[in-house]
């Protein structure tokens, strides 16, 4: 029987998934696969190994280090050229990951990153929080129309998938910057443009095959016995929460794909941690209630010229309980577990009671590596006396100690 545990964002996002995933995998390294169940390459999950080798994990596993295999769901979105700079990356630090990808994962192209980065400069200050990775773009385009829907499967036949891209140039392109409206730069003629995506879509063929080398098509490698559902942005981002359109990934966040797939791998019972920094942050355009002007250090989140500077917050408890009770609402017959991990401690006390029993903690200058967590079992109160984290159980408070 293969067990599961899915680690999932409480927030809008950069939690700490990374590290918590880096921290489970690293208990039963032999027999875990991590498994990538929604978004994409926009993911960041920073992992650090106890050498110092550090890497923000994009399309692999965060596990990777600990020497897990990753498993890209057909939930997952495959970005060729991304993927391979990543994998190429990690060959620094004498890592090679077992990679398996589901056939009918959907594949971004450089056509969608195009057009996502030219929409999302064009709202100004109507920014939707994109960060320019093409996610909304590639799902958008694979609805529209079988002819512009590229699964990962199609790089075996390319026949197949030559008469994809040529739709995508000839039909969608320019459609939907039409739809956009969006303009060619004044200085752009219409000839050098066509060269341009003639060009790019020659080198996505060639990252596309270039990938279909490096991995396997298939389902969870052999051998397999434990999974970690790695969730990528956070419940505040959820597609299904409509309340806060525009600004959502184009994904489920939550539980809603992991059920999924753990019936087609025989889970029975799934284990659920979500994970927030002990204060909230949003990267990018959106609401973020109680933003201040608070700032901490975070090597990960650089600005960047769609998404801005990392934004802060006091850690909201009701806005947190009611987003976990949102996705727990129609799967708690499913759940063996459901608790939360707390990072960033070494930054901000936890201020507040959160509403599910805390397993993980993290704090201390190092809270990106895996010596970092600490394992607790309790509800956590803040004690203005010690401005310390401690446990409220019937036994003893246990302060958590530093890293």
């Amino acid at each position: 029987m293969i067990s599961g545990h899915a680690v999932i964002g409480a927030g809008y996002g950069d939690e700490g998934k990374g590290l918590i995933i880096h921290y489970l995998a690293s208990r039963s390294p032999s027999d875990t696969t991590v498994v990538r169940f929604n978004g994409g390459a926009q993911a960041g999950h920073t992992a650090v190994t106890p050498e110092g080798h550090r890497h923000v994990f994009g399309h692999l596993g965060a596990g990777s280090f600990a020497g897990c295999p990753t498993h890209l769901s057909r939930f997952f979105i495959v970005n060729p050229i991304l993927f391979n700079r990543e994998l190429e990356s990690l060959k620094a630090f004498g890592s090679s990951p077992v990679v398996t990808v589901h056939g009918d994962a959907l594949v971004s192209t450089p056509i969608d990153m195009y057009i996502n980065q030219k929409a999302e400069l064009a709202r100004g200050k109507g920014r939707h929080g994109s960060c320019g990775i093409g996610i909304n773009e590639t799902v958008t385009r694979s609805l529209s129309d079988p002819r512009f829907r590229i699964v990962f499967a199609d790089a075996l036949f390319p026949d197949r998938l030559e008469s994809k891209l040529d739709a995508i140039k000839r039909f969608w392109l320019p459609s939907r910057l039409a739809e956009l409206g969006i303009e060619l730069d004044s200085e752009t003629r219409p000839d050098s443009f066509e060269l341009m995506v003639d060009s790019i879509v020659a080198g996505f063929i060639d990252d596309l095959q270039d990938m279909l080398r490096r991995v396997t098509i298939s389902g969870l490698p052999r051998g397999t016995r434990h999974v970690i559902f790695e969730g990528a942005q956070g419940l505040m981002l959820d597609e299904g929460r409509e309340d806060l359109f525009p600004h959502v990934t184009r994904s489920r966040t939550g539980l809603t794909n992991v059920v999924l797939l753990a019936d087609e791998f025989g889970i029975e019972a799934l284990d659920v941690t979500y994970v927030t920094r002990s204060y909230l942050t949003r990267h990018g355009a959106g609401p973020l209630p109680g933003e201040c002007d608070w700032h901490f250090a975070d090597e990960t989140n650089a600005p960047n010229r769609f998404q801005g500077n990392l934004r802060f917050a006091p850690l909201d408890a009701e806005l947190i309980a009611d987003a976990i009770e949102r996705d727990l609402e129609m799967y708690y017959s499913r759940l063996a577990s459901v608790d939360m991990a707390v990072t960033c401690l070494d930054q901000h006390d936890l201020s507040i009671e959160l509403p599910r029993e805390i397993a993980y903690v993290s704090r201390g200058p190092s809270r990106d590596q895996v010596a970092a967590v600490r394992e607790y079992k309790g509800l956590y109160r803040y004690s203005h006396r010690s401005r310390s984290v401690s446990g409220d159980r019937a036994a003893p408070a246990l302060s958590i100690p530093a890293s």
